[in-house]
């Protein structure tokens, strides 16, 4: 068994990076269940400080008492808003805030000592803490992961200081990772790391599309590739979400075609199957899920005109939008809920006539392995990731065509059984794919490629994936 040290901002710092939240996720389940050990490194910040004192001041507790420092970590991490407004391109008050914000952190005391750390002025310090959850009364459902890692490694101020260091070219931030045989960086990010030899740095890179969507500031794609090229130099393997992102990576960037890469599929839970209800006994109105995010790419207007003109049907937008004028005007059969919880979303799924993944752009695609371990038909934009996640498993449509968008529902409302029966039939073959129990396996196997070419099923957008691509992707 390996000890991992997880450099996670989905996990380590409260945030709104839902995709990459639920990857990571899924796959510390998976590597506790193997049974390895895992330490999260956690950035600790100004709020992080407060939480801590407030408990100290109680004066409840001995003022050593580890319990005081997991509460503040734990009441830390639980404070990312998925409604909140996420930082777009444009707008003199959005650029006024994130300068606001920016200086705010750059005049902390955890961001002064990341930079001494990254200048070597100051040593790279390890404080560990250990994660005895016990002592914890409840655990909230989306902070359960946490309960998983042994130890919590602190680090001052490290997500917020990188992309500082990026945009004014300072060294990046350095972390002590000796001791660990595997360090984990779930998304490109920008650290120099301290290991021993033999230690192995994996990175994990879900798409290219802060450099290729054209809706992204310039600012964006700055701090990606920033932080994408201070990864590639510091990783021994890379993973990828998909066989689409792998190759794209190796067109869009040829020169590191020597990094060893393999495939990690996200995953998701794939439950005992329920009995299905037959179509004809079904009375309730029917309705489709659609789950976005504050990006055009996702293309909810495009679904939300295909629903004024499909009044016998309802749409539920589970998801923040970033943008009031989307939830103006709207035909009655579209409901907006926010953000849910996974409990919440993985019922409305379930409950729901067909999930629609309307995207023009994605790496993977996670929605959609959601809908097939709940046995809900799949509806999808007809682009290579997604043939290549769902193959024939989905009814697909053109993106930019309302009517057939349109289409593609009328179809699987009546469709039901059958899409269902398919489903169902591919049941074992989804579970080993896409359940979390194989993602531990495929992250630290050993067969990995040097060089890909993009396989025949992604060169084909009409060919079916799971007859011609391998189980995991490798």
């Amino acid at each position: 068994m390996n000890k991992i040290l997880v450099v996670s901002e989905a996990l380590g710092e409260p945030n709104h990076k839902r995709g990459i939240f639920h990857f990571t996720r899924e796959l510390v389940r998976s590597l506790a269940a193997d049974g390895h050990e895992l330490t999260l490194l956690v950035e600790t910040t100004r709020r992080y400080r407060k939480l801590r004192r407030r408990q100290q001041r109680a004066r409840l507790l001995p003022d050593d008492s580890r319990l005081i420092e997991l509460l503040a970590l734990y009441r830390f991490l639980d404070e990312a808003d998925m409604n909140a407004p996420m930082m777009r391109s444009g707008g003199l008050r959005r650029t006024i805030d994130w300068l606001r914000n920016k200086l705010r952190a750059a005049t902390s005391l955890e961001f002064a000592v990341s930079f001494l750390r990254a200048i070597r002025l100051l040593p790279t310090s390890v404080k560990l803490i250990e994660n005895r959850a016990a002592g914890l009364e409840y655990i909230p459902t989306d902070l359960r992961h946490l309960q998983l890692f042994g130890e919590f490694q602190l680090e001052s101020g490290f997500y917020t200081y990188q992309d500082t260091s990026a945009l004014l070219r300072l060294p990046p931030p350095r972390i002590d990772a000796r001791g660990y045989d595997v360090i984990l960086v779930d998304t490109p990010t920008r650290v120099a790391i301290r290991r021993d030899r033999g230690a192995k740095v994996i990175c994990v890179v879900h798409d290219l599309l802060p450099l290729t969507d054209l809706k992204l500031s310039d600012v964006a794609t700055r701090l990606f590739l920033s932080r994408l090229f201070t990864s590639l130099q510091q990783a021994d393997e890379l993973a990828f979400v998909s066989n689409y992102s792998m190759n794209r990576f190796r067109a869009l960037l040829p020169q590191f075609a020597n990094l060893p890469a393999r495939v990690v599929y996200p995953r998701t839970r794939f439950a005992a199957p329920k009995l299905a209800v037959p179509a004809a006994a079904r009375t309730v109105r029917p309705s489709f899920v659609v789950i976005v995010s504050a990006e055009p790419r996702k293309n909810l207007a495009a679904v939300t005109r295909a629903f004024r003109k499909l009044p016998q049907a309802d749409l539920i937008v589970i998801g923040y939008t970033g943008d009031p004028s989307l939830s103006r005007n709207l035909p009655p059969n579209v409901k907006f809920s926010g953000y849910v919880d996974e409990a919440e979303k993985a019922a409305l799924i379930a409950e729901a006539h067909g999930l629609i993944m309307p995207s023009l752009a994605e790496g993977f695609g996670v929605p959609i392995i959601e809908a097939l371990a709940a046995n809900t038909p799949v509806l999808c934009s007809d682009i290579p990731v997604f043939r290549e996640v769902a193959g024939e498993l989905a009814d697909y449509f053109d993106p930019f065509s309302i009517d057939d968008i349109r289409a593609s529902v009328t179809r699987v409302m009546a469709r039901q059984d059958a899409l269902r029966d398919s489903i169902r039939e591919r049941r074992t073959e989804l579970a080993e794919r896409f359940g979390h129990h194989t993602q531990a396996r495929d992250l630290l196997s050993h067969r990995m490629v040097a060089e890909s070419v993009i396989p025949a099923a992604l060169a084909s957008p009409a060919a079916p994936a799971f007859d011609s691509l391998a189980a995991h992707g490798t």
